[in-house]
């Protein structure tokens, strides 16, 4: 997560910059990482 930080930080900087910047949207999507159906979780 630390590296979309940095990166909305960065467009922050570079828009506060700008005059003719008047709007920006930014979507940001996380998706959950599948679990390997192949290796079953130990019961205990």
């Amino acid at each position: 997560m630390g590296e979309i930080e940095k990166a909305l930080q960065d467009l922050e900087k570079a828009v506060k910059s700008s005059d003719t910047v008047a709007k920006v949207t930014v979507t940001i999507t996380l998706t959950k990482p599948k679990p390997d159906k192949a290796k079953p979780k130990p019961k205990g």
